[in-house]
């Protein structure tokens, strides 16, 4: 087996402190602090937040520098419903683009979710689920919109992210039928069916947000704290 680069080591340790909440929503970063911590030089910890930042576990401010993403459970439903917009509305526009995505790699990135689904790895299937959906959406020539896809998605994944990681039993309710509705959205942009592609597109989108909607009625508070929020606090 091949030993792990020091650079992978830092990655992942930072990454489960972050989902661990150790490091909760709203906490500084500070790269001296977590070379100390982790007996490590500067330039490695200071690469391995570059990747968490667009991964969306990390934030990066000029003058402010990193920091763990902070959203209450309402901004979070709030950029939920604001992400479903923008991805309908691009999704409905992709007919003149079709011939821009590559199918094989949409296949190949679903087959990866279905495997890390069938493994529980949980923020595996929300990285590839939003990797399926980037590689889609990103042959919209609007770059205003997809830019701010990008932004949406890096703050939504972590709360998700960290939410499944501590609520195992939640994650089988959201993620069991990814990949068949993949497939399905995929079918539909080969046969160029622009009525299907936007009410598969739709269903999906909003299964998401309705789901989570529903779980902030029933338990807000359980929710805010697996989700390492504080309910009141605020990016």
């Amino acid at each position: 087996m091949e030993t792990p680069s020091v650079v992978e080591i830092i990655y992942g340790e930072i990454r489960r402190l972050v989902l661990a909440g150790t490091y909760a929503p709203g906490d500084r970063l500070n790269v001296d602090e977590l070379a100390r911590r982790l007996n490590a030089s500067k330039t490695p910890v200071r690469e391995v937040l570059g990747r968490l930042e667009s991964e969306g576990f990390v934030l990066f401010r000029p003058r402010s520098g990193w920091s763990v993403p902070s959203l209450s459970m309402e901004e979070f439903v709030n950029f939920l419903e604001m992400q479903f917009a923008l991805r309908c509305f691009v999704s409905e526009n992709l007919l003149d683009h079709i011939d821009r995505l590559d199918f094989d790699l949409l296949n190949n990135i679903n087959w990866k979710l279905r495997q890390s689904l069938a493994e529980r790895k949980y923020s595996e299937v929300i990285g590839q689920n939003d990797l399926f959906h980037l590689t889609i959406l990103k042959i919209h020539p609007n770059q205003v919109i997809l830019r701010r896809l990008e932004e949406l998605d890096s703050l939504i994944r972590l709360q998700r992210a960290r939410f499944f990681e501590q609520e195992h039993s939640q994650f089988p309710m959201f993620a069991r039928d990814a990949y068949t509705q993949h497939q399905n959205i995929l079918e539909a942009l080969r046969r160029r069916d622009p009525e299907a592609i936007s009410g598969i597109s739709r269903k999906h989108h909003g299964n998401i947000v309705r789901a989570y909607k529903q779980m902030s009625r029933n338990a807000p508070a359980d929710f805010a704290q697996a989700a390492g929020d504080g309910m009141n606090r605020s990016a």
